[in-house]
Order: C-alpha cells, then structure tokens, then sequence
C-alpha cells in the first residue's frame, strides 16, 4: 500500500470520522429524544478514529514530531520535566472531560475533541494516561474496522 492509503492507515480512520460528521451534520432530523444517545454514540467512534489515526504514520510522525520538541523540555517521559507534566495533566484532563461528555453531558462539539485525543494520551510514556490509551486501543480499533467494513470501505 503506498500514498494516501499508507499515510492514513488505510482510511478507515478517514470512514469512520466521516461517518459520525455525517451523523452529527444529520441528526437534527430525528427525535430531539434521541439526540444525546446520538452524540454519546459519535463521541466514542470519533475516540475510535482518532485511536486509529494516532498508530497510522501520520499520527506516528506527529507523535515523533512533537516528542522531539518537546525533548528541548525536557521529553514527555515519566520525571522528565515540564513536558512529562503538561502531557500527564493534558490527558488526565482529556480523559475526565471526555467521560463527563459522554455519561452526563453529551455535546457535539466533544465529538471533535475525542478525534485529536488519542494523540495526547499517545505522547505518554507511563502511568495512568498511558494505561487508558493501552486499554481503549484495541477496542476501538476493532470498532473502526468494523464500521468502515459496514460502511463499504
């Protein structure tokens, strides 16, 4: 696999986000009802595709990237200085903001949030972030395979 296919990972990252803007976009057609069932929904398959994203090569370079600068600070490791502490206190905060959206207060806009946070928890290189990001990966992974095999990609 070479070009686009290659950098994104396929694209299933690129279906299932696409997907759930598609839905987000759409869903002022249904029952107001249904609405934060709805947004619940996408928040957690825009996580999944961000997941996705974060171990394709373009996440992995951004990933890269930024532990490079980063290690002007004093890297993004466990005691490493000011990076290691925005990195912990960025993903603890992505994390509980995330599942505040997703079990009390469902919003759309949280659903743009959960597509860039697996990047963060990505830069971790231990403790509870790290163990989050190691948790949910392989699920939702699974998840975007599946929806982008539903969806015909």
């Amino acid at each position: 696999m070479g070009g686009t296919g290659y950098w994104l990972g396929g694209g299933e990252a690129l279906i299932a986000a696409g997907l759930g803007w598609l839905v987000l976009r759409h869903c002022s057609n249904l029952p107001a009802g249904t609405h934060p069932w709805i947004h619940r929904g996408v928040i957690l398959l825009m996580y999944a595709a961000g997941t996705v994203l974060a171990v394709s090569a373009v996440g992995l370079w951004a990933v890269r990237t930024v532990q490079h600068f980063s290690g002007l600070a004093g890297g993004t490791g466990p005691g490493g200085g000011i990076g290691w502490a925005l990195v912990t206190i960025g993903g603890l905060s992505l994390i509980a903001g995330l599942a505040v959206a997703v079990i009390w207060a469902p919003n759309p806009a949280y659903a743009y949030v959960a597509l860039a946070a697996p990047l963060v928890l990505a830069l971790a290189a231990g403790g509870v972030v790290r163990g989050f990001y190691v948790a949910t990966s392989a699920p939702a992974q699974s998840l975007v395979s599946q929806v982008a095999v539903w969806a015909g990609g």
